[in-house]
Protein backbone atom coordinates (compact mmCIF):
# COMPACT_ATOMS: atom_id res chain seq x y z
CA UNK A 1 0.00 0.00 0.00
CA UNK A 2 1.50 3.44 -0.86
CA UNK A 3 2.10 6.46 1.69
CA UNK A 4 -1.15 7.53 0.45
CA UNK A 5 -3.47 4.85 0.47
CA UNK A 6 -5.41 3.97 3.78
CA UNK A 7 -8.02 1.26 4.03
CA UNK A 8 -10.65 0.54 6.10
CA UNK A 9 -12.42 -2.66 6.16
CA UNK A 10 -15.74 -3.64 6.90
CA UNK A 11 -18.19 -6.34 6.71
CA UNK A 12 -21.39 -5.64 4.25
CA UNK A 13 -23.48 -8.64 2.54
CA UNK A 14 -20.91 -12.04 4.26
CA UNK A 15 -18.10 -10.40 1.43
CA UNK A 16 -15.56 -8.22 2.87
CA UNK A 17 -14.87 -5.07 1.26
CA UNK A 18 -11.98 -2.67 0.98
CA UNK A 19 -11.84 1.00 0.56
CA UNK A 20 -9.20 2.54 -0.84
CA UNK A 21 -7.85 5.89 -1.39
CA UNK A 22 -6.49 6.51 -4.70
CA UNK A 23 -4.41 9.19 -6.62
CA UNK A 24 -5.10 10.01 -10.22
CA UNK A 25 -3.50 12.22 -12.04
CA UNK A 26 -5.26 14.11 -15.05
CA UNK A 27 -3.62 16.90 -17.04
CA UNK A 28 -0.70 17.29 -14.47
CA UNK A 29 -2.48 17.70 -11.67
CA UNK A 30 -3.08 15.35 -8.71
CA UNK A 31 -6.92 13.82 -7.55
CA UNK A 32 -7.90 11.41 -5.15
CA UNK A 33 -10.89 9.18 -5.15
CA UNK A 34 -12.51 6.44 -3.32
CA UNK A 35 -12.29 2.81 -4.40
CA UNK A 36 -14.10 -0.38 -3.34
CA UNK A 37 -11.07 -3.24 -3.89
CA UNK A 38 -12.35 -6.96 -3.32
CA UNK A 39 -11.71 -10.55 -4.60
CA UNK A 40 -14.05 -11.98 -6.50
CA UNK A 41 -13.73 -15.43 -8.28
CA UNK A 42 -10.11 -15.03 -7.21
CA UNK A 43 -9.49 -11.82 -9.11
CA UNK A 44 -8.85 -8.21 -7.71
CA UNK A 45 -12.10 -6.18 -8.81
CA UNK A 46 -11.81 -2.53 -8.08
CA UNK A 47 -15.08 -0.13 -8.11
CA UNK A 48 -14.91 3.47 -8.22
CA UNK A 49 -17.41 4.95 -5.43
CA UNK A 50 -17.01 8.64 -4.65
CA UNK A 51 -14.64 11.68 -5.77
CA UNK A 52 -12.27 12.77 -2.57
CA UNK A 53 -10.68 16.03 -4.72
CA UNK A 54 -7.56 17.23 -4.25
CA UNK A 55 -6.90 16.46 -0.62
CA UNK A 56 -7.32 12.84 0.52
CA UNK A 57 -8.33 14.08 3.88
CA UNK A 58 -10.93 16.22 3.03
CA UNK A 59 -13.40 13.28 3.27
CA UNK A 60 -13.59 11.73 6.90
CA UNK A 61 -16.16 9.31 8.18
CA UNK A 62 -17.61 10.00 10.99
CA UNK A 63 -19.89 8.53 13.66
CA UNK A 64 -23.23 11.07 13.95
CA UNK A 65 -23.25 10.67 17.63
CA UNK A 66 -19.96 12.02 17.78
CA UNK A 67 -21.08 15.19 15.53
CA UNK A 68 -24.17 16.51 17.06
CA UNK A 69 -22.93 18.30 20.19
CA UNK A 70 -21.29 20.53 17.25
CA UNK A 71 -24.04 20.58 14.65
CA UNK A 72 -25.65 24.23 15.92
CA UNK A 73 -22.24 25.68 16.08
CA UNK A 74 -21.00 24.78 12.80
CA UNK A 75 -23.90 26.29 11.14
CA UNK A 76 -23.61 29.45 12.94
CA UNK A 77 -23.06 32.14 9.62
CA UNK A 78 -20.65 33.60 11.72
CA UNK A 79 -18.18 30.56 12.75
CA UNK A 80 -14.35 32.01 12.63
CA UNK A 81 -12.18 29.40 11.54
CA UNK A 82 -9.98 29.32 14.43
CA UNK A 83 -13.56 27.60 16.36
CA UNK A 84 -14.30 25.32 13.53
CA UNK A 85 -10.41 24.08 14.16
CA UNK A 86 -11.00 23.71 17.67
CA UNK A 87 -14.29 21.88 16.78
CA UNK A 88 -12.39 19.44 14.60
CA UNK A 89 -9.73 19.07 16.60
CA UNK A 90 -12.02 17.60 19.46
CA UNK A 91 -13.70 15.42 16.85
CA UNK A 92 -9.69 13.94 16.45
CA UNK A 93 -9.35 15.42 12.87
CA UNK A 94 -6.38 17.42 11.82
CA UNK A 95 -6.87 19.79 8.91
CA UNK A 96 -5.90 22.60 7.41
CA UNK A 97 -8.83 24.97 7.99
CA UNK A 98 -7.17 28.79 6.58
CA UNK A 99 -8.98 27.78 3.15
CA UNK A 100 -11.43 26.19 3.86
CA UNK A 101 -14.49 27.82 2.62
CA UNK A 102 -17.51 24.41 2.55
CA UNK A 103 -18.13 22.28 5.49
CA UNK A 104 -20.56 19.30 4.26
CA UNK A 105 -22.44 16.13 6.18
CA UNK A 106 -22.74 13.61 3.42
CA UNK A 107 -24.66 10.54 4.49
CA UNK A 108 -24.00 7.54 1.79
CA UNK A 109 -26.91 5.77 1.55
CA UNK A 110 -24.83 2.79 -0.92
CA UNK A 111 -21.97 2.41 1.71
CA UNK A 112 -24.42 3.04 4.96
CA UNK A 113 -22.10 5.23 6.39
CA UNK A 114 -22.04 9.08 7.35
CA UNK A 115 -18.81 11.24 5.86
CA UNK A 116 -17.73 15.24 6.74
CA UNK A 117 -16.82 16.61 4.23
CA UNK A 118 -13.74 19.80 4.22
CA UNK A 119 -13.58 21.78 1.06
Amino acid sequence: MQGSEKSIMYMARTIYMTLVTHKVKRRGKEYYELVDVKRVGGKVVAKYVGYLGKDPNSKREIEPEDLMPYVQRLLKKGIGVDQVSAILKKLGIEYDVSNLTKITIENDLRLKRIFLRLR
